[in-house]
């Protein structure tokens, strides 16, 4: 529980920064959580269909969310469609390997994979499951829509998520920082040397100005994000 409070606290902390929603994903999920459910329905879930939930996954569903914020595109709601047949083995999925611990990045059938929970969707066919039913359960695996598996070790769905938030206030107070040291022009040069492309986006959602929608040239948004800075520095004096 004290892992789960400090999610609440750190979730808390990023939606406040994140006015305009501009982490990858967080517009769908606007940092809220789908209603929890009851340890009753838990087991009832799990009787019904043979399984048994993981306590930290039955934790995240009484105690965050059935489904909301989270990596990628969110926490998915639960779904069993994919629990059955049960899960064959990583190491029978990934036939020319002997040993299952060795394993990096492979290729797989995706039609082999299967009794497993998706847990977050990070687009393009590229999934974050937990093994619920067959071999190795309560495993954590990654696949993408291309057959690029990766069985993840030393890492429980809450280091996951609070990794995420952790990256997210990192970027958005680094740069949050800049704007109280630095012009505008040099918050956005420096953050396009690291490879940040949603630097405009990032800074009118921390100055919680209105974003640009629709169609828009580059040009368009360097102009509105001129604008709206110029209104915020007026505030801030």
């Amino acid at each position: 529980m004290e892992r789960i409070n400090t999610i609440k606290e750190k979730l808390k902390e990023l939606k406040s920064l994140d006015k305009r929603y501009s982490i990858f994903g967080s517009s769908r999920h606007k940092y809220e959580f789908n209603s929890t459910l009851s340890e009753e329905e838990i087991r009832h879930l799990e009787a019904e269909n043979g399984i048994i939930l993981t306590k930290e996954y039955r934790e995240i569903l009484r105690y965050l969310g059935n489904g909301g914020a989270g990596c990628g595109y969110g926490l998915e709601p639960l779904t069993l469609k994919n629990i059955k047949p049960p899960y064959i083995g990583t190491k029978e999925l990934l036939r020319n390997w002997e040993d299952p611990k060795k394993i990096g990045f492979d290729m797989v059938e995706l039609d082999e994979i299967s009794g497993y929970i998706k847990l977050f969707d990070y687009g393009c066919g590229m999934e974050k499951c937990l093994i619920v039913n067959g071999k190795e359960r309560e495993g954590l695996i990654f696949f993408d829509c291309d057959g690029r598996f990766e069985k993840i070790e030393n890492k429980t769905i809450l280091e996951i998520y609070e990794s995420w938030l952790d990256e997210s206030l990192i970027l958005l107070k680094r740069i949050k920082k800049k704007l109280s040291e630095m012009s505008l022009q040099e918050v956005v040069d420096s953050e396009w040397e690291l490879k940040n492309f949603s630097i405009q986006e990032m800074i009118l959602s921390l100055i919680d100005a209105e974003p640009l929608t629709g169609g828009h040239s580059g040009n368009q948004l360097k102009e509105h994000l001129e604008k709206e800075y110029k209104k915020w520095k007026k505030k801030m004096l």
